[in-house]
Order: C-alpha cells, then structure tokens, then sequence
C-alpha cells in the first residue's frame, strides 16, 4: 500500500499523476461520497502497489501536537493494513521540505512509532520511506533516524 497525504496538495498530486487519470477520477468519486472521510483508498492504477491510501493530516509546528497527530497517523495506517493483509507500506517524502513543521521531529517519530507498531502488531510488514534524488536532508534525517532504529527485527528501510 502507498500512503498519501491528501492534505497536502504537492504529495496528493505526485501520486495521483504517477497513478494515472483514472485514480485521479476514482479519487475525486470517493471524495465526493464522503468529503469528511479520514481516509480515501484508490485502486493502484500505474503504481506497483493493491492500493493509495490517502489520509488526511495536518502538520502544526506545535511540537506535542505534532507527535500526537504523527501517532495517530501512523496507528490509522496500521489499522488499514490490517483487513487487507498488506506485506508492505510505503511513504513517498515528496513535499515534506515545504510542510509547515519540524521535519525532524516528524521524521524521528515516524520512525520510532512505526517501529513501535511492527513491533505491537507483530505483522509481517516491510515499511519504506521512498525519498527523491533532491531530497538529501529528508534523505539523511530518515538515514540517521532508521538506523537508530535497526535493533531488534524492525523492516523498516529508506529507498
């Protein structure tokens, strides 16, 4: 499953354009039925994935409030693994360098809480975070935050 943030226009619009036009009208349909859903799945359309999960999150500077809102996100995408039996999840980075928040705050746990659901869930899941060639400070917090997190059997890996 590939996770978007369809509150964030740049992220929602990468995807939906790799996807295909039909996901983009697929997108547009379940966000007419349900304009208040948490959660929007799309078929995969061009993407090597079952399935786009996009998921509505705000970034607030608010560091607290951050973490929480980052657990929370993270606890969501779990509970949407689980029905569909999912072997991996990916986070594509784009558009992180122009959210409104500590990027290594928001790296850091979602490193550490995605960890910390592999290890609660105890599913078989591989989690990637899949950074763009122009993004070498994304790219080397998620490096530096990933590798503090290698102990134990987590299979989470930077692509």
């Amino acid at each position: 499953m590939i996770i978007g943030n369809s509150s964030s226009d740049i992220i929602k619009q990468s995807i939906l354009q790799v996807a295909g036009c039909e996901i983009q009208t697929s997108y547009d349909i379940e966000l007419q039925n349900d304009p208040n859903s948490s959660v929007i799945t799309t078929p995969p359309g061009e993407l090597l994935c079952k399935a786009i999960f996009f998921l509505k999150w705000q970034p607030t500077n608010d560091e607290v409030t951050l973490r929480q809102s980052i657990i929370d996100l993270i606890w969501t995408v779990f509970q949407n693994a689980i029905p569909y039996n999912f072997t991996s999840i990916a986070f594509p980075t784009i558009g992180y360098e122009n959210l409104a928040c500590s990027i290594d705050i928001m790296i850091r746990t979602m490193v550490k809480e995605m960890k910390n659901q592999l290890i609660k869930t105890d599913l078989p899941l591989t989690v990637k975070f899949v950074a763009q060639p122009n993004q070498d400070g994304i790219y080397n917090e998620f490096c530096k935050q990933v590798l503090t997190t290698q102990e134990g059997n987590a299979r989470i890996f930077l692509v």
